[in-house]
């Protein structure tokens, strides 16, 4: 029974230890080889995808705010803390 395991390494389908699947894992994360892309393509990809992180991040923040503002109150505890 032939193992399926990808065409740039036949070498490794026929390794028995765990160093086929330690490889499988680190050249999964290697996006320029597998893709063509660019290194600064690779940066300028990752660095906009920390804005949409951010941008996720703030509006869970002004979300919170928002809805704390909305029921608070703040009035009543003026007049008798």
């Amino acid at each position: 029974m032939a193992t399926k395991f990808p065409k740039f390494s036949q070498d490794l389908a026929q390794d028995p230890t765990t160093r086929r699947i330690w490889y499988a894992i680190a050249t999964g994360n290697d996006f320029e080889s597998h893709d063509g892309m660019t290194e600064e393509n690779l940066y300028q990809k990752i660095f906009a995808t920390h804005f949409g992180h951010l941008a996720i991040i703030f509006l869970w923040a002004s979300s919170l705010l928002f809805h704390v503002a909305w029921q608070g109150n703040f009035e009543q505890w003026i007049k008798d803390p």
